[in-house]
């Protein structure tokens, strides 16, 4: 075996000189040279690629290069065996670039013109070499290019440079700037960027001390010529850099009225999500300005736009004070927190000039003002200046422009109400002053105590804690104080005060007289305060307190709403109501019917509200079965209404509970009883501050009871999907009021978001994709687009789901849907798709979990897709049907989900690190594999034609976002599609689709470069 390789190279390097020399007497031309070589090449045997080929090679430069000048016959004969595929042109250039010798000049000029033929003639489809070794050589050799300048450079500034120097600068720098401005060889360099750092970082040192070297040397040394070559060389060189792909607007939205996106977001952030961190919201307004390239003094704008726009929807209804809250307190908090997110960023400029914008909008401010009775932009700016967004100057240059164009009528009167705003701003500061009032009574960190306990002493100021809280009771006061808490922050802060003066209030230590009324009335009004916190913002208001102090968990109110509270017209099981004493049941049940006192002094209240729900039962059962009039009844009511205003709410969950689980036969009584439950009886003690109390009460059972109710009596006030309607009908009617207008308005917001909790998000984003995509217009389905987004941040993770497992593959498999696809439909859905993946990645990598945080409060029913989710690891799960003409699609609870399909692993590199639980990433590798199936069938349509405006928007997104989508492609797709459709990808786009970071994108991107090289020329 040693000896046949030994002789080999031996035998064929004979065989080639003596064809050189023979070549060489008998001057044959390049085609008798071609003809010759491939019969010793043949009877060598082997491929061209191994040894014989890289051997030829060097023999025929070796013999170019014996004299001091190059042997131009010989190297014809190379150029024309290397650019005819006969040797690989790696070997070629491998051997030019090793050469170093410049006291030889005119052989280095015979091996630039050789190698500036080599790389602006060659074959990129077609080379005996890989795609990604041609990168690797294209680099060397302009590297080498550089050198030699640099080195001639050099021998110039050292003053001992033969006459040819100049002609080697002038050819190389040519020769440079005809191969850099090559485009495929601008991309395969920029492939090769990432293939080897450390050469790449030589390569650029090398023209950076050209460009210095240069520089040192005197005009008369080096001719004027010459430096333009050098420097037009340089210049194309940096063309590769241009292939770094800048951020494009994934939606336009300059050329419509309002921004439909960032209205949209402000409803729902203000109308549905009061109690919320500012920065979820911060990110989403980050996230929509990135992709849809918003300037920051025009989102500004849009932002104060979108709130007087809704304080004008809504004013005189119930999210009047939402409205005045998000706009007057919430949105300057946001303003402060773009501010500590851009510190290189001219902050007051920006927001000058989107205030200036805002001015423009004449009518709307002069509307806003007349609505609310004051001036709402001075307000606004008023509470800017708190913060020190704007300076002085700035403010009264704004003031005066507001004055002066004001068209707006005078005033004739004062106004009989006090604005919100002026409201909402003082609620502010009482909210300020309530919570200092409760911390000095109710203490958390004093000395000597351990913070954030449940044992604070509230004995010594039962009577300062009684004063506050009945002084909130007053009028529209607790509704105005929760609306400003929640604004700033305060609510879970004032809820825990609550819960504190519960668990304070709820056993008595033997007091007796005002003492232990007054306890009596702590529990009584702290507890009807927490209900109606819970019955407005959720028991989410709840869950951060009880993750920084577990021991809230525990707390009667907590343990009681969880359990029993109906939430959102879901009523709880009426099992959860277990686990009494029936002695104590006996003996509540005893005190009602015959009137007597409960002893204020021993009793427990908190056992008195667990006991009462299985008394009134006692009184419902024996009222059924006769043993009890309506009027003993009546009676029986009328005496735990007259006690304590938490027992009429608990008897009334435990009846809601009741009549959920029984027929419509047996709701009459029950009925009755929460009838009487909520008519208002006589003060029977007006010490005892019994009007205030009541009224709450009656609040919290009007909203408890009122989805149990027949529909005759039911209070449609925020019922938004009309009785015995059609989902579908109503969801259509919205939408198209919606789009009508160009922005959601208040009852859209609320008509969208019950349709979502009742028919889910599979149905929702069908619905709303198919009204999206009946639009013909680009105009129109812009403009749909952009509100859908917004709508889709309703429940933006599911919903996000929804579209890429249900709506998407729908849509991309039903043949009788394929028109939905056409452009400029096709495009806009996909435009969609990309938005709701960034942004629902963006809000889970802030929540910093596998769900996202910052979704609408309230609606904790699991649906379809939720249980989906939590079922993924189950290994029972039952797999779905699948079709037989695609790919295997992964599913939600496809078992042993894998990504390996993603990458086709070569010289031991290791798989992405990709999070294969992550429903949001499943979804995107089945939206792939789908895609990828589509991309290999025998047809080009509409999907195909889907499927490459998808890798384009990605692409639009830059950076992590379009990362985190593309990563998902499988490798060999890119290279179908390019066959399917050639030239329908840039070479700035391929190089942006694949990953760079590992060997197997930069194949693909190598690959995809050279084949693209004959379709387009960018």
């Amino acid at each position: 075996m040693e000896t046949k390789t030994g002789r080999q190279p031996s035998s064929f390097a004979g065989k080639v000189k003596a064809l050189l020399m023979r070549a060489w007497r008998e001057r044959w031309t390049d085609i008798q040279w071609g003809v010759q070589l491939k019969r010793v090449l043949a009877s060598t045997g082997g491929d061209p690629k191994d040894l014989p080929g890289i051997l030829f090679s060097e023999i025929l430069v070796h013999q170019a290069l014996v004299g001091p000048n190059p042997n131009t016959l010989i190297l014809s004969f190379l150029k024309y065996t290397v650019l005819s595929q006969v040797v690989p042109p790696s070997a070629a250039f491998n051997l030019i670039t090793s050469f170093d010798d410049l006291s030889k000049p005119f052989c280095t000029l015979g091996l630039i013109d050789l190698a500036e033929a080599f790389a602006c003639n060659l074959s990129f489809t077609c080379s005996l070499d890989s795609s990604l070794t041609l990168c690797k050589c294209l680099q060397n050799t302009l590297h080498w290019l550089m050198l030699c300048i640099h080195q001639s450079l050099q021998m110039i500034k050292d003053g001992h440079s033969p006459p040819e120097i100049l002609t080697i600068i002038d050819s190389a720098s040519m020769a440079a700037q005809k191969i850099g401005d090559n485009t495929t060889v601008q991309a395969l360099l920029y492939v090769a960027m990432s293939e080897d750092t450390d050469k790449f970082h030589d390569f650029e040192q090398t023209k950076v001390n050209v460009q210095g070297t240069l520089s040192q040397l005197q005009s008369d040394v080096v001719p004027g010529q010459t430096r333009l070559k050098v420097a037009s060389a340089l210049k194309s060189l940096l063309k590769v850099q241009e292939l770094a792909l800048p951020t494009q607007s994934v939606l336009e939205v300059s050329h419509l009225a309002i921004c439909p996106t960032v209205n949209g977001l402000v409803s729902l952030e203000a109308i549905l999500n009061p109690t919320s961190d500012i920065q979820p919201f911060v990110e989403q307004l980050c996230v929509t300005e990135k992709l849809l390239k918003l300037n920051r003094s025009y989102l500004y704008c849009e932002l104060f736009r979108a709130c007087f726009m809704g304080l004008v929807d809504s004013a005189d209804s119930q999210e009047e004070l939402k409205w005045a809250a998000f706009t007057y307190l919430k949105l300057p908090q946001v303003l402060l927190k773009f501010n500590q997110q851009s510190p290189g960023q001219d902050f007051g400029k920006e927001l000058e000039q989107g205030f200036d914008l805002l001015l423009n909008s004449v009518p709307l401010l002069d509307l806003t003002d007349v609505r609310l009775n004051c001036e709402a932009l001075l307000q606004l700016i008023h509470e800017c200046m708190k913060y020190d967004l704007l300076s002085k100057p700035q403010i009264e240059r704004l003031l005066t422009r507001r004055r002066n164009e004001s068209a707006k009528p005078a005033k004739n009167s004062q106004p009989t109400t006090q604005p919100s705003a002026s409201l909402i701003l003082r609620a502010e500061s009482t909210v300020t002053s309530i919570l200092k009032t409760l911390e000095e009574k109710v203490p958390y960190d004093r000395p000597g105590k351990e913070p954030h306990t449940l044992d604070a002493d509230c004995s010594k100021n039962q009577d300062a804690l009684m004063g506050v809280l009945c002084q909130m009771l007053s009028g529209k006061s607790f509704e105005l104080i929760l609306a400003a808490a929640a604004a700033t922050g305060e609510l879970q802060s004032f809820a825990t005060k609550l819960i504190k003066i519960n668990e304070f209030a709820k056993q008595s230590q033997g007091e007796a007289g005002k003492a232990a009324q007054t306890r009596v009335l702590l529990f009584d009004i702290s507890f009807l305060m927490l209900c109606h916190i819970t019955q407005l913002h959720g028991m989410e208001i709840f869950s951060q307190m009880i993750s920084v102090t577990p021991e809230y968990a525990d707390s009667f109110f907590i343990q009681w709403a969880q359990r029993c509270l109906p939430e959102d017209g879901r009523y709880k099981c009426v099992d959860n109501y277990s686990g009494t004493d029936q002695a104590k049941v006996d003996l509540l049940l005893s005190q009602l019917t015959r009137g007597d006192e409960i002893k204020q002094s021993l009793t427990r209240w908190h056992e008195i509200c667990l006991n009462a729900p299985f008394a009134i039962q006692e009184v419902l059962f024996a009222w059924e079965h006769g043993a009890l009039g309506s009027d003993n009844v009546k009676v029986i009511l009328e005496r735990c209404q007259s006690r304590m205003c938490s027992i009429p709410v608990v008897m009334s969950a435990w009846l809601c509970s009741y009549m959920n689980t029984v027929g419509d036969d047996a709701r009459e009584k029950p009925l009755q009883m929460l009838q009487r439950l909520q008519v208002k009886i006589n003060s029977p003690d007006p010490e005892i501050y019994y009007v205030e109390r009541s009224h709450l009460m009656g609040i919290i059972l009007r909203k408890m009871v009122n989805d149990i109710l027949p529909t005759h009596m039911k209070d449609m006030t925020m019922q938004f999907i009309p009785p015995n309607s059609v989902p579908s009908e109503v969801m259509e009617k919205c939408l198209q009021g919606v789009m009508n207008k160009g922005w959601v308005d208040l009852k859209s917001v609320h008509t969208l978001e019950q349709l979502l909790n009742l028919c889910g998000s599979d149905w929702f984003c069908d619905r709303a994709i198919l009204h999206m995509l009946s639009s013909n217009r680009l105009e129109d389905l812009t403009q749909a687009l952009g509100l859908l987004f917004a709508v889709f941040h309703l429940d933006l993770e599911h919903i996000t789901l929804s579209l890429l497992l249900h709506t998407v593959p729908k849509l991309l498999q039903s043949a009788d849907k394929q028109q939905l696809l056409t452009d400029p439909r096709g495009y806009i859905l996909a435009k969609a798709c990309v938005l709701c993946i960034v942004a629902a990645q963006t809000a889970r990598s802030v929540a910093g979990k596998a769900s996202m945080s910052h979704i609408r409060r309230g609606y904790n029913k699991r649906s379809r897709k939720e249980m989906e989710l939590e079922n993924l690891d189950e290994q029972d799960s039952r797999p779905l049907k699948r079709m037989k003409t695609m790919e295997p699609q992964l599913t939600l609870d496809s078992e042993g989900f894998n990504l390996d399909f993603l990458t086709a692993k070569d010289d031991g590199e290791a798989s992405p690190v990709i999070d294969t639980k992550d429903p949001l990433n499943k979804a995107l590798a089945n939206l792939m594999r789908l895609m990828n199936a589509i991309t290999h069938s025998t047809m080009i349509s509409p999907r195909t034609s889907f499927i490459v405006a998808f890798i384009e928007e990605s692409i639009k997104c830059g950076g992590q976002y379009s990362q985190y989508i593309l990563q998902f492609i499988p490798p060999q797709m890119l290279s179908q599609i390019m066959k399917s459709i050639p030239g329908v990808f840039s070479n700035q786009q391929i190089v942006h689709i694949c990953d760079l970071s590992n060997i197997t994108g930069r194949k693909v991107a190598a690959k995809c470069v050279c084949q693209n090289s004959k379709i387009r020329q960018d």
